[in-house]
């Protein structure tokens, strides 16, 4: 289907416009503020039923009037607008059957009119949602299984996308903890210090040390005791016998009552004179058996042994062993995480590369353009003003809309002066071949009319 008449009452800077289509390209020229870019506007509005307020300023009411169609159907778009409405009620009739409806999606579902002028589509490039909208309008031309299986790897990619974020962020934190730890160690500690030592006999032996040097301190002192006791033995003897001495003295002074006491003077000092051999003995015994201990504790003296310097090399050695154990773990934590990593990253290169081969045999309309997650490229350059010319992204941008559009075949271009004659050329060859109606913007200085006029090859 074409534009086959558009009529035009109070539409915007547009006070009256009627006229007839039935050629391939028309161009729409005149000097600046006549209304060309509002007569492509309003073919955009009443194929689409997307538009702002339009009502003239000034007026009371307006309306426009559209048919649409080929040689076996036709459609009358009508929308009429008012100062209370100025955006105004949209309406479509089919003539052949009359059937009528307000409804804006059923326009849409009609014509399935993807709107859009080249200037429009190169402004898209200037920012990331306009970069996304020419992405999506590219996707639109390919097969539908494609666009599932790139709908399915986009959605992959952004679950990879955010497990590899998580593992960067994993292999960042090891790397930290892996330096810091690292930063507590001297050359050589991990290999040095990689084995714990044992200190549990160290400790048991040290404990056993501990006790057999206070057993000395104890024998030292009985054995101190004991030679003590040994050596009050003559003092002893010497006051027993001056005790004897003593009684004999009373004795031969009161010989009558002495002698009894002589007797029992002597049996008590016999008594006295065996315990004292007798704690002799046992005291000798004693003393011999305190010499032969330490005799024999002297021979291997836990007090000449450092256990406790020993004890304290061998916690030093597992203090260090410690961190190397820590240093390693975390090393080997940082790796794994290094590992899937790289595994997301090869994954995402896999899905790039699947996605990339789709597209490309796809073939799409337009000999080298392509799409990537940043937007549109031609030719391996990013399409985007100052990196592809203005012609180049109006005729990419005709293609386009000539590809879209298989039901409605309109196409707008705005600022069609600055295509050149030969892209010119190239995009009413385009619209010829494929059968399609486009309107071209022209400013030409001076013109102080609205001229709406069909191409001709003598042109």
């Amino acid at each position: 289907m074409i534009i086959k008449k558009l009529e035009l009452s109070n539409f915007q800077v547009i006070k009256e416009f009627n006229a007839d289509f039935e050629g391939n390209v028309y161009f729409i020229t005149g000097d600046n503020e006549l209304g060309k870019s509002t007569l492509l506007k309003a073919i955009g509005a009443m194929l689409t039923g997307n538009r702002d307020a339009v009502l003239k300023n000034g007026e009371e009411k307006g309306f426009a009037k559209m048919i649409v169609g080929d040689d076996g159907e036709e459609y009358e778009v009508e929308l009429r607008f008012t100062k209370a409405n100025p955006r105004g009620t949209l309406s479509i009739k089919q003539k052949t059957t009359g059937m009528r409806s307000d409804n804006v999606t059923m326009l849409q579902r009609i014509f399935g009119y993807q709107d859009f002028d080249a200037v429009e589509f190169s402004r898209w490039s200037e920012t990331a949602e306009g970069r996304r909208k020419q992405i999506e309008v590219v996707k639109a031309l390919l097969p539908e299984k494609v666009r599932t299986r790139i709908a399915e790897i986009d959605a992959e990619v952004m679950t990879v996308k955010d497990k590899r974020k998580d593992a960067n962020a994993e292999v960042k934190t090891y790397t930290t903890i892996c330096a810091a730890a690292e930063k507590q160690l001297r050359p050589g500690d991990a290999k040095t210090y990689a084995e714990k030592k044992d200190i549990t006999a160290l400790m048991e032996e040290q404990n056993e040390n501990a006790r057999l040097i206070e057993k000395a301190k104890t024998v030292r002192s009985a054995l101190q005791t004991r030679t003590e006791q040994l050596e009050a033995i003559p003092g002893r003897i010497e006051t027993a016998d001056k005790v004897l001495a003593d009684a004999k003295h009373e004795m031969e002074r009161i010989i009558a009552e002495a002698k009894k006491a002589y007797s029992l003077a002597q049996a008590t000092h016999q008594t006295t004179i065996e315990q004292i051999e007798a704690d002799k003995a046992d005291y000798t015994a004693r003393k011999a058996n305190a010499e032969k201990w330490l005799k024999e504790y002297e021979a291997n003296n836990p007090e000449n042994l450092d256990t406790a310097a020993q004890l304290k090399a061998a916690e030093e050695h597992n203090r260090i062993n410690a961190l190397v154990v820590d240093y390693i773990t975390k090393k080997k934590q940082k790796e794994t995480a290094e590992k899937t990593a790289r595994t997301y990253e090869d994954k995402l290169g896999a899905l790039a590369k699947e996605r990339e081969t789709l597209i490309a045999s796809s073939k799409l309309p337009i000999a080298g353009l392509t799409f990537t997650d940043d937007g549109l490229e031609l030719n391996g350059v990013p399409f985007v003003a100052g990196k592809v010319s203005d012609s180049q992204i109006m005729e990419v941008a005709a293609k386009l809309i000539i590809a879209s559009n298989p039901t409605v075949k309109v196409f707008r271009i705005a600022r069609g002066e600055s295509l050149g004659e030969k892209r010119l050329q190239a995009i009413i060859d385009i619209a010829k071949q494929n059968g399609f109606q486009g309107f071209i913007e022209e400013v030409k200085r001076g013109q102080t009319d609205l001229v709406v006029e069909e191409y001709t090859e003598s042109e």
